[in-house]
C-alpha cells in the first residue's frame, strides 16, 4: 500500500541535502570536537562551519547560535535559563496560551519555584494580539514567550510587533520558531527577538538536533552542566553530524522559499476546498495570518482519534494535534484556549503538508475521507 504522509508539522522526512551532509560527516573518522588531534579538529571544523551557516540564515553571529538536542531543549534553555539568570530583576513571565508544551510546561515548573506566569489567551481563531501580550508585561516581567507559528492551527503570531513593544521595557523575547524554516522570515533582527528555538526534524534534518539563537549579551543559566561546550551554556559533546545536517537542511528549505510557500499554499487550498464539501466540517485557525501548510478541521459526530486510526488503516498519516501530546488524556490546551468545548476539540484532525506532498496526496484524502466519516457517524447513532 502506498502511504500518504500529511503530518509534516510533527516531523518531516530527511531532506536530501541533510542526507548528503550526514554522509559527508561520516566519510572520514570523526573525533570529539574538543580533542586536539586531527580527528577532533575535523569535527570542530564541521561543527563551526555548521554554526556559521545557520547564523547566516538567521542574520546573526556564529557565536549567537547554540546547538541543542532539539526544539524542546532549546525552548527550555531559553525560557528557564533566562528566567533564572534574571531572577534578581523580576520573577514574572508572560507566555501565550497557545505555546507548545516545550514552553508551557517549563513555565508551569517555574511557577513551582516562585515565579508568576501570565498566560495570554488567544482570539477565537487562534491568533494572538500583540497589544494584549504587551499589556500583560509589568515592571517585573523578564521574559515574554511568543511562538512564530502555532503547531496545531498554523496561526502566525505577531512576534515582531510584540518585540517592538516590550524589548524597550527590558523584557526579553523568546520565540519558538520550530515551524518557521522554509515558510517564514527567520532573520532575528527583523523579528526583534532575543532568543529563538529551532528543531531540525521539523524541516528535514534528523531528530535529535536543534538550535537556540541567543542574542549577544543575553545571560542564560545552563540546564546541562559538565563541560565548556556551546559557550559554557550547554555542556556535553556536540552532535556534529546532526549540526551539519541541520545547517544543510535549513539552507535548502530557505532557498526558493517564496516558490515553496506558493506551491504548498495551493495544495492546502485544494485540500480545504475538498473538505468544505463534507457536511458538518469546521475549519480552525485564522483565515489570513497562517502557515500555508496547516489545515485543522473539526468534523461533527466523529472522534478525532477514530478518524486518525481509520485514515492510518487506509494508508494516510494525519494527526489529532501535537505529536508531543500523544498519550495525553486531556483535550488540546491550544484548542481549549481558543474557546472550543472538549467535545469539539476531540473531533479535530490536523493535516500538514511539506516538501514531499503532492496533489495526489490531497486527492487521496478527499477520496477516502467521506466514506470514513459516513461510517463513523453511522456508528455514533
Amino acid at each position: 500500500m502506498r502511504r500518504t504522509y500529511l503530518d509534516h508539522n510533527a516531523s518531516t522526512p530527511l531532506h536530501p541535502a541533510a542526507r548528503a551532509a550526514l554522509e559527508h560527516a561520516f566519510s572520514a573518522p570523526l573525533g570529539n570536537p574538543s580533542s586536539p588531534h586531527a580527528e577532533g579538529r575535523r569535527a570542530r571544523d564541521l561543527l563551526e562551519g555548521a554554526r556559521e551557516r545557520v547564523a547566516s540564515v538567521l542574520g546573526c553571529r556564529g557565536r549567537e547560535v547554540l546547538f541543542t538536542s532539539g526544539g524542546t531543549e532549546a525552548a527550555n534553555l531559553g525560557l528557564v535559563g533566562a528566567a533564572r539568570a534574571r531572577a534578581a530583576t523580576g520573577r514574572h513571565l508572560v507566555v501565550t496560551a497557545v505555546e507548545h508544551a516545550a514552553v508551557l510546561e517549563p513555565a508551569s515548573a517555574l511557577e513551582g519555584e516562585g515565579y508568576a506566569v501570565t498566560r495570554v489567551p488567544p482570539r477565537s481563531d487562534g491568533g494572538v494580539d500583540a497589544t494584549t501580550v504587551a499589556a500583560a508585561c509589568t515592571p517585573g516581567t523578564t521574559v515574554a514567550a511568543v511562538m512564530l507559528a502555532n503547531h496545531e492551527t498554523g496561526a502566525v503570531l505577531p512576534v515582531a510587533q510584540v518585540a517592538a513593544a516590550v524589548r524597550p521595557r527590558g523584557v526579553l523575547v523568546l520565540c519558538d520558531a520550530c515551524l518557521g524554516p522554509g515558510l517564514l522570515d527567520l532573520r532575528v533582527d527583523r523579528l526583534g527577538v532575543d532568543l529563538m528555538a529551532l528543531s531540525g526534524h521539523k524541516f528535514g534534518a534528523p531528530p535529535g538536533i536543534g538550535a537556540l539563537f541567543v542574542r549577544r549579551r543575553t545571560k542564560l543559566l545552563p540546564l546541562l552542566r559538565g563541560g565548556p561546550q556551546e559557550e559554557r551554556i550547554r555542556g556535553g559533546t556536540e552532535n556534529v553530524p546532526g549540526a551539519v545536517a541541520l545547517a544543510a537542511a535549513l539552507e535548502a528549505v530557505e532557498t526558493g522559499r517564496s516558490t515553496r510557500v506558493e506551491r504548498l499554499g495551493q495544495l492546502a487550498e485544494r485540500l480545504r476546498t475538498g473538505l468544505a464539501a463534507l457536511p458538518g466540517v469546521r475549519f480552525l485557525g485564522p483565515t489570513d495570518a497562517r502557515l500555508p501548510t496547516t489545515v485543522n478541521v473539526a468534523i461533527d459526530a466523529c472522534e478525532g482519534e477514530a478518524l486518525l486510526v481509520s485514515l492510518d488503516l487506509a494508508g494516510i498519516a494525519v494527526s489529532t494535534g501535537s505529536a508531543c501530546a500523544v498519550g495525553a488524556s486531556e483535550a488540546s490546551p491550544v484548542l481549549l484556549a481558543m474557546g472550543l468545548s472538549p467535545r469539539v476539540a476531540a473531533s479535530t484532525i490536523r493535516l500538514s503538508l511539506g516538501d514531499t506532498s503532492l496533489p495526489d496526496d490531497v486527492d487521496e484524502v478527499l477520496r477516502v475521507l467521506p466514506a470514513i466519516v459516513a461510517r463513523l457517524r453511522g456508528l455514533a447513532r
